[in-house]
């Protein structure tokens, strides 16, 4: 069993519902005895609009992650990441010339130390700050941390970039030479609308209404609590009232509807020692023909995180590849269910 780390772009009012669902589904695999969940490291608002201010989406959302420690028993701490982008190689010298304390690098340092066993590390938000702790600590990077999944970027059109990779293409650059496995997760093929499944790309959607029996009463008032983007009551109080009437209709998107985005489930569930079958089964990994994998590839990603990749026979960079299309984007949809009948 693995510890795992998990950077999210987590805040409160919430970026995009897809990090709420992204840590529920963590806390499963964690709830269920699969991985050691060993901390969440919570970017800071760093989106810079263009007149050179800050965008705010809310502040990291620590009620979210009490909430789930609440309904777990569990007690996965949170750091919070620093507010410099990292969008050049200057900003990156800049922010290891300051020498700063920044929780969430002291968080996944201290995790790589102690662990007994190899670290994996789900990035789902910015990636500025696991490049900072691997500059801290190069050494013990090399030696503790098994394998990073990256979930950014597209694999065919790089015009417009993608959203995670814009914010700081340096630091995502620099991601693919830390000396450990890669597991790149590409978001899309391309940017369009509306966003379709391709082979090599992680996304699928779900259908909210579909998931929702499969909740408990806590779980359904953990994220209407986020949807509802609750200020006025207390985490711990909101989740010990009755649902409000009703409360199933602020889970409504405008752009799509009641269907939720998702990305990056599969690499969760390979760190679990998991894989899903072709019919949307959760198994054993490599026990019989999976829906996904991720196959090896060299890649060269330049500072403006422009990437060009080819398949290859070795090497420790490995991109994301589903059986079909289709059938993973219809698959995935049991295997959410069965994370959330999972949790408490």
């Amino acid at each position: 069993m693995k510890d795992v780390i998990l950077t999210t772009d987590l805040y409160h009012k919430h970026a995009d519902p897809n990090d709420h669902w992204n840590l529920a589904n963590m806390y499963s695999l964690a709830y269920q005895g699969l991985i050691r969940f060993a901390g969440i490291m919570c970017d800071d608002d760093r989106t810079i609009a263009e007149d050179g201010s800050f965008l705010h989406f809310g502040d990291p959302s620590v009620q979210s992650v009490a909430q789930l420690n609440f309904i777990t028993g569990m007690a996965v701490p949170v750091g919070i990441g620093s507010r410099r982008p990292i969008k050049k190689k200057e900003d990156l010298d800049e922010v290891l010339k300051a020498g700063d304390r920044i929780s969430s690098v002291t968080l996944l340092l201290d995790t790589l130390q102690r662990s007994e066993d190899k670290v994996d590390i789900h990035m789902c938000g910015s990636c500025k700050d696991v490049l900072i702790a691997y500059k801290y600590a190069p050494e013990l990077f090399e030696k503790k941390c098994d394998s990073i999944y990256l979930n950014a970027g597209t694999y065919v059109k790089q015009d417009p970039i993608e959203y995670n990779v814009s914010l700081e293409p340096y630091a995502y650059s620099q991601i693919f030479k830390i000396p450990c496995n890669i597991h790149w997760g590409p978001c899309f093929d391309e940017l369009r609308h509306p966003f379709i499944p391709s082979k090599r790309a992680t996304f699928y959607r779900v259908d909210q209404r579909e998931i929702l029996p499969c909740m408990s009463e806590r779980i359904k008032k953990y994220f209407s609590y986020m949807y509802s983007i609750v200020f006025d009551k207390n985490w711990l109080t909101y989740l010990r009232e009755p649902l409000e009437e009703g409360f199933f209709d602020k889970w409504e998107d405008e752009w799509c509807g009641y269907m939720r985005q998702m990305w990056s489930t599969p690499g969760f569930l390979l760190s679990a020692g998991k894989e899903v079958s072709l019919d949307g089964r959760i198994i054993d990994a490599g026990s019989e023909e999976a829906l996904f994998t991720y196959k090896p590839i060299h890649v060269e990603v330049d500072e403006n995180g422009y990437t060009k990749w080819e398949d290859a026979k070795e090497s420790n960079v490995y991109m994301f590849e589903n059986a079909d299309p289709e059938l993973y984007y219809n698959s995935m949809t049991p295997v959410i269910k069965s994370l959330f009948k999972a949790l408490p």
